[in-house]
């Protein structure tokens, strides 16, 4: 028997098409083959939007059209691309559309409820721009958050400046769904001191946190995550690459979050920081991944940093 692909089950027809479509294929090819590969590629493309250019953005932003879809995940996706300004302002345009739509379908909500929210872009320190960043990212609401830098992973380069870094790490605290957060290629504030303050506010079903790539990260602010924060959820916490100065100092190791969170624990009684010292040594790793040419930080042996 002859079985062609409109025969398939909607259900098997639609993965089909999903993942066709998430490869570099241009969606048009498929969506023109007929009605069912129409209405289940819009509805994939409508429920995982996925941005390749500012100009993508803003005309996404403009359009007033309803698919009656809800949104899962959002991915902008800038690699090789010169990322202007007024990103930050489509962005929060396209998201703000979303959100209006879900509150037609009768969802009420007041932020987007997304399964992932995925950047791969540059900030720029010279951008006024900021707040607009941090007004569009509030909109949302994820359970998974990554944002890389687009360039290759052996380039350390800054893709997340320390202005937007800070008010990333406080718009963490605004999201309740979530649960997974990677952040690479980011610089802290140079002013950071070894102080109690902890990286981002209190997150309680935080589960994992991935930090890559990292300059002018306070090992205080690291520990007081385990001293200060109370995070029941949180079962894993890995500093890829992450230096206190810049790239030419050393690697954050285990032993210098320790020697952090034994300052912060200074006048609690010694089960508390005996505590907080497994916790950390049962949670926490500090590794290598990219190693430089000549220079910096030279690691033998092993990945793993203690």
């Amino acid at each position: 028997m002859h079985v062609t692909l409109g025969d398939l089950p909607p259900e098997i027809l639609f993965l089909i098409i999903a993942y066709t479509l998430s490869g570099d294929s241009v969606p048009s090819n498929i969506l023109c083959v007929n009605h069912q590969f129409r209405n289940a590629g819009v509805e994939w493309l409508y429920r995982n939007l996925c941005f390749r250019s500012p100009e993508q953005l803003r005309l996404f932003a403009q359009t007033s059209e309803n698919t009656g879809v809800v949104l899962r995940s959002v991915t902008v996706d800038l690699t090789g691309k010169f990322t202007r300004s007024d990103v930050w302002q489509h962005l929060r345009e396209a998201l703000c559309r979303c959100r209006d739509r879900t509150e037609k379908l009768g969802l009420g909500q007041k932020q987007i409820q997304l399964e992932a929210l995925c950047l791969r872009l540059h900030s720029y320190s010279r951008d006024t721009s900021h707040h607009v960043f941090e007004e569009a990212l509030s909109v949302a609401n994820p359970r998974i958050f990554r944002w890389t830098g687009p360039d290759p992973d052996h380039h350390f380069s800054t893709a997340i400046v320390a202005p937007v870094a800070s008010r990333l790490c406080r718009i963490f605290g605004t999201w309740s769904n979530i649960q997974d957060i990677t952040v690479t290629n980011i610089t802290f504030s140079v002013d950071q001191d070894n102080s109690a303050i902890p990286l981002f506010p209190e997150i309680p079903g935080l589960r994992t946190l991935y930090v890559g790539q990292a300059t002018f990260l306070s090992p205080g602010s690291v520990a007081a995550i385990f001293c200060v924060n109370r995070m029941p959820n949180l079962e894993r916490v890995r500093l890829v690459d992450a230096y206190c100065e810049s790239i030419w100092g050393s690697r954050i190791r285990r032993s210098d979050i320790e020697k952090a969170a034994q300052i912060i624990m200074f006048s609690q009684d010694e089960a508390q920081y005996e505590g907080v010292l497994l916790r950390i040594r049962k949670l926490l790793t500090c590794e290598k991944k990219t190693e430089r040419i000549t220079g910096g930080d030279r690691v033998e042996g092993g990945i793993f940093l203690v």
